[in-house]
């Protein structure tokens, strides 16, 4: 199935290749190809916005890209409400395309809870590995991100033969801890109470609590700091302190975009402070 979907601005690169998914891979015509639910997607750049390749083309696909890319997202609006920022305001054109994604809340959770302490490479390993073990399959080379129910049934060593050493006694736990009415019921929660159910389950801290919330549960006031956040809020606005303070800087001064303003700033420490250039100017 082949169609097109009006979503802009949107750079497929920035948004897929930023580290808020682990399972797009960039083919060598320059298109995205990655699994969505239980379909094969080929994303590439168009006139319109983005032409949409799905196998095998279920009925609700084209629906499943558009939330998954945020389509509705006025990203003109709220770069104009961060460009109130003078930090961000002389560099946050150049990353217009960039958007949020919002990915499906368990897949979100578990792949973050993976990601403590690995690399982007090794994260995709072990969600590639424990997908090919567990989750249905979808064409020859790939399968579906496997379920709760699924991955409950599956003991702790053997998700430990998949690669994900000491994660995989939280991932268990976790299995066991929620099911589908749970995370059903999460999504009616305000952000602050979200976040603290998320903090009680086992294996998630303040960091992937954050990551779920924004890149899961579509909170976008949601503000995930890590090495790269550290770096920025010093080097740009001399902050620095407990996950705390920096999370309650960043919502004082971003508001109901602040995980826009994340996007922004981990986009600019990775790929252009990182090699003594910045989009960003310093406070």
């Amino acid at each position: 199935m082949r169609f097109e979907l009006r979503i802009g601005p949107l750079d497929l690169g920035q948004t897929l290749g930023c580290g808020q998914t682990f399972r797009w891979r960039l083919q060598h015509d320059g298109a995205w190809r990655g699994p969505l639910g239980d379909q094969m997607v080929m994303l590439r750049k168009s006139r319109a916005g983005v032409e949409v390749e799905a196998f095998p083309g279920r009925r609700g696909i084209g629906d499943a890209v558009a939330q998954h890319l945020r389509a509705g997202d006025d990203v003109g609006a709220i770069q104009r409400a961060l460009s109130k920022d003078p930090v961000l305001a002389p560099g946050i054109r150049s990353m217009r395309g960039l958007r949020i994604v919002k990915t499906d809340e368990w897949e979100c959770l578990v792949s973050f809870m993976l990601a403590t302490y690995a690399n982007i490479p090794r994260i995709s390993k072990m969600i590639e590995t424990i997908s090919a073990r567990f989750g249905e399959r979808i064409t020859d080379e790939t399968n579906a991100f496997p379920s709760i129910a699924c991955l409950r049934k599956v003991p702790e060593e053997e998700l430990r033969r998949c690669g994900l050493g000491y994660r995989a006694r939280y991932v268990h736990a976790v299995c066991e801890a929620l099911d589908e009415t749970d995370l059903a019921r999460m999504k009616r929660l305000g952000p602050e109470e979200l976040r603290r159910e998320l903090k009680s389950l086992p294996g998630v801290g303040d960091k992937v609590a954050d990551c779920v919330s924004l890149f899961g549960f579509g909170r976008l006031e949601a503000f995930p700091i890590d090495v790269w956040m550290e770096r920025a809020f010093w080097r740009l606005y001399g902050q620095k302190g407990s996950y705390e303070k920096l999370r309650r800087f960043a919502a004082d001064r971003f508001g109901p975009y602040a995980g826009y303003a994340q996007e922004y700033l981990y986009f600019n420490e990775r790929r252009y402070a990182s090699a003594g250039m910045c989009a960003f100017s310093q406070e």
